[in-house]
């Protein structure tokens, strides 16, 4: 019986490894690209780096257009050191940067990314809840999801499969096109191809997502789905005031212990910019969120080197143009916050 049992088993874990071998091969025969778990856990190894962020090397709160803009590699071969990527895709940055200004240690600098329609979303909205996810994660990240995090990531260096956002038969479940119904809204599903993520949690656009123009189109479709594409007016009255006056709050602690907060206004392009433009006009939000906070403002439109850019798909920069783009914005920081970054910006040569 034992016997049967061993050569069962031995026949199960043998299966298994085919699969595996099998399902490697032909993810890397379709030409699809390495990629990491942009999880819990890379959030919360991510989050144990802020004490040391600087003007050269800020934290960087927002959502996936600060993932995909500012290229770390360029920053850090500007100022000599990385900053730390804290962004969340599809979330706003608010309670990430309540979460720095509620840490007594932290006395460094943040750069807010400011996606008007995810920065502006009420309390108690799915993007809220979403960034307090990874937050209230992170002071349970246990001795074991820590050893386990450390053990996958150089597994994670070579093998595609370990890719459980893309890849894994959940991710793979979520991609079965099952229509949104009567009070049940389903998220449209990206092309597989879409991006990839670096174990510095930097996003970029795969080579073939950038050469196939249909899976651009696939993209647009999901932003409009989304609703990125809809001129309807964002909150105003009292909600616009609580959301302005909590980020206040949370620059005047985190200025208090010596740190600073810069706001950046990424850039979009054609129908996302549009609908932006007349859900939030810059007056009623950026230039209010601006001077209600007292904390300086860099808009891409502001600056000819910054809106030179068209987004692919609407949202986000291409790698190469995520590289140029930030060169020019640590160049317009400098002059605009007159921050002494490690390495002298201004005679940086590109």
């Amino acid at each position: 019986m034992k016997k049967t049992n061993f050569q069962a088993a031995c026949l199960a874990g043998t299966l298994v490894i085919l699969f595996l071998i099998g399902w490697e091969s032909y993810l890397r025969n379709r030409g699809f690209t390495l990629s990491y778990n942009d999880d819990e856990s890379l959030w919360a190894h991510t989050r144990q780096q802020i004490y040391d962020a600087t003007p050269a090397g800020p934290v960087i709160v927002g959502t996936s257009r600060a993932k995909f803009d500012i290229d770390l590699q360029t920053w850090e071969g500007i100022t000599g050191q990385s900053p730390v990527q804290l962004g969340i895709v599809g979330t706003t940055p608010r309670p990430v940067l309540q979460d720095l200004a509620d840490d007594p240690a932290f006395k460094g600098t943040v750069i807010v990314d400011v996606m008007e329609p995810l920065f502006f979303q009420p309390d108690g909205s799915f993007a809220e809840t979403s960034a307090k996810k990874r937050l209230d994660y992170y002071p349970k990240w246990s001795l074991s999801q820590q050893a386990g995090f450390f053990i996958n990531q150089p597994l994670e260096n070579h093998l595609m499969f370990l890719d459980e956002e893309r890849y894994s038969v959940n991710a793979l479940i979520k991609r079965l096109p099952i229509a949104s119904r009567p009070g049940v809204f389903v998220f449209p599903v990206f092309p597989m191809e879409f991006e990839y993520v670096q174990p510095n949690r930097q996003t970029s656009f795969t080579e073939n997502f950038l050469k196939d123009t249909t899976a651009q189109r696939e993209v647009r479709d999901v932003w409009t789905r989304m609703g990125l594409t809809s001129a309807k007016r964002g909150v105003s009255g009292d909600t616009l005031a609580h959301i302005i006056r909590s980020v206040a709050q949370a620059v005047g602690k985190i200025r208090a212990r010596g740190g600073e907060v810069l706001l950046v206004r990424f850039p979009s392009s054609d129908a996302v910019w549009n609908a932006e433009q007349q859900a939030y006009p810059r007056a009623l939000y950026w230039e209010r969120l601006v001077k209600e906070t007292g904390v300086a403002g860099i808009h891409f439109a502001d600056y000819p080197e910054l809106s030179r850019y068209k987004c692919p798909e609407w949202s986000h920069l291409t790698p190469a143009d995520a590289r140029a783009f930030t060169k020019d914005l640590a160049r317009i920081i400098e002059t605009k916050t007159k921050w002494s970054l490690q390495n002298a910006v201004s005679h940086h040569n590109p």
